[in-house]
């Protein structure tokens, strides 16, 4: 009967048209709704990239679709605390395409996870709002041994193979 519930539920358009059917993810990254009743509201998680001071870690993200999704972009927050040049301290990312005047609705929550996994390999600081984005622009060495340090304390050593604790983990995030 659950099966049958979640295929019911699994017909809604945004289901269908961020690919949920397929249930095929690229490496880096990995998404979906935080209740197959609300496609509105969504979870990503980021996989830090290899050659970055956010490799091995593992960051959650909430994503808010607007009921004019499409036509206007999500809400994506880091939940897992990090040092980014891009990401202030509550988890708001700074990334054009998230902005609603350079919104394009070709942009799927996929290629949004995917344009976020880029800016982590490389930040693109557009003034100082944060002391990350300080210490990218003058002092690149520290801020890459404080990006590492983040990440070690906020992003490292989950047990992702134990479901129940994941979920416990998931369920600490959430705003």
């Amino acid at each position: 009967m659950k099966k049958k519930n979640r295929e019911v539920k699994m017909k809604h358009w945004i289901y269908k048209r961020e690919g949920m059917e397929d249930g095929d993810f690229p490496v880096c990254c990995s998404y979906g709704p935080m209740s197959w009743d609300d496609p509105f509201k969504w979870q990503g998680v980021i996989f830090g990239p290899s050659g970055s001071p956010y490799e091995d870690g593992v960051f959650f993200l909430s994503i808010d679709l607007p009921q004019q999704y499409p036509s206007k972009p999500p809400h994506i927050k880091f939940l897992t605390k990090i040092f980014h040049p891009n990401i202030d301290e509550d988890g708001t990312i700074y990334i054009d395409i998230l902005e609603e005047e350079q919104w394009n609705p070709i942009q799927t929550i996929e290629t949004i996870l995917l344009s976020i996994c880029s800016l982590l390999m490389d930040p693109n600081p557009v003034g100082y709002y944060n002391t990350s984005c300080f210490l990218y622009q003058t002092d690149l060495d520290q801020y890459r041994h404080q990006a590492r340090e983040w990440t070690r304390l906020y992003a490292m050593d989950l047990d992702l193979e134990d479901p129940h604790h994941l979920h416990l983990h998931l369920e600490s995030l959430r705003l």
